[in-house]
């Protein structure tokens, strides 16, 4: 495990070029790519954790930032290939690169050999509804998020709704919200952030494809985490991760502890809503500024790794364990030092109580997908 103290890991970082793909892949040993979820987090952690004298992580954008293409280039040489955009594309590029058959051959994302190219996976979801304990990938968390309701903050809807209700609206059963014209929205393709969701509402990809839930099809999927969807459509309603949204919000102080990282406010006209289950009381997903774990739609974000790759020294350091560096590192905040994974939104759970809610660095969770 990695050795470090959280005192030992505040670094004092000074102004650089604003950053989202890494220019100098060669100073990276370890490509990271996927979720749009955590690619803040991902950014934030390639230019703060260090190892054997240098920035340990090298980790590509979702979306293509600004300047950027399509692709990536990952190694020195023999690793240009289609950006994975989302948890899922993460995890096959991942697959991929682990020489596993995705369908077209062993090794082949969307057409190119990326065998070797890729590390880690940024994954906001885990690949099945039911947590395993063996396979060629392991789901190591990062930190703790909430999926909430976003709405137009013009909108009449109540701020606060039960699990129920918002599960009717998606489902198709009901096309209103206390009978104001109510329309879904789900995220792109890919993303892990639908794939909770849609686990959460109890609906399959397949209902979708076979027309089985026509409302989620009215309108076109966009990006995750993009509250332009809302902006002029008072009776849309999206999932929005609370982590995205506290670090949209305070983009400027992110910015201002770690220079070197932009993160692109596209909260818009949304706002999150609270929500709750039978015989509970109603919780928001952020207060006083801070993700709540306790809110009914929380899930663990992971950084998935090759499981036979967990022994190397490196990916040891950087990812397992409640010592992992990506844990515990921090930044000076206001001249204190703050966890990384918190200063970008997310929760630190300090208990695990099941596979699917554990501590940070835990390398129980495993898939082959």
């Amino acid at each position: 495990m990695a050795g470090a103290s959280l005192g030992a890991l505040v670094l004092l970082l000074t102004a650089t070029p604003a950053l989202a793909d890494p220019s100098a892949p060669t100073a990276r040993p370890i490509a990271m790519v996927g979720s749009d979820t955590t690619q803040d987090l991902g950014n934030a952690l390639a230019e703060t954790v260090v190892a054997n004298g240098g920035k340990a992580v090298a980790s590509w954008d979702a979306r293509p930032p600004v300047g950027g293409t399509t692709r990536v280039t990952t190694k020195d040489t023999g690793c240009s290939f289609t950006r994975p955009n989302g948890s899922g594309a993460g995890r096959q590029a991942l697959r991929a690169a682990l020489g596993q058959d995705l369908g077209a051959g062993a090794g082949i994302f969307q057409g190119d050999n990326v065998v070797g190219c890729v590390d880690a996976a940024r994954s906001s979801a885990y690949s099945g509804t039911v947590a395993g304990t063996t396979g060629s990938l392991t789901y190591i968390p990062a930190g703790v998020d909430a999926v909430a309701p976003a709405i137009n903050r013009n909108s009449d809807f109540p701020r606060n709704n039960s699990f129920a209700r918002i599960q009717r609206v998606f489902k198709c059963f009901d096309n209103n919200i206390t009978g104001l014209p109510a329309q879904p929205v789900i995220p792109q393709a890919g993303s892990g952030t639908r794939q909770f969701w849609l686990q959460q509402m109890e609906i399959t990809e397949q209902e979708i494809t076979l027309g089985d839930v026509p409302c989620l099809t009215a309108v076109a999927f966009p990006q995750e985490h993009d509250g332009s969807v809302l902006t002029g459509n008072p009776n849309r309603i999206v999932p929005f991760s609370a982590a995205q949204f506290i670090a949209q919000t305070n983009s400027a102080a992110i910015t201002a502890a770690i220079p070197s990282v932009t993160v692109q406010d596209r909260r818009g006209d949304a706002i999150l809503t609270g929500m709750n289950r039978p015989g509970q009381p109603v919780q928001q997903p952020v207060v006083g500024g801070v993700l709540n774990p306790n809110y009914p739609l929380n899930r663990d974000v992971y950084h998935v790794v090759g499981t036979n790759r967990l022994a190397e020294p490196l990916i040891d350091q950087v990812f397992v364990g409640s010592d992992a560096l990506v844990c515990n590192q921090t930044v000076n905040v206001g001249g204190n030092p703050r966890r990384v994974v918190e200063l970008l939104g997310f929760g630190v759970r300090t208990t695990t109580t099941d596979l699917f809610h554990q501590t940070c660095g835990t390398t129980d969770l495993k898939a082959n997908s």
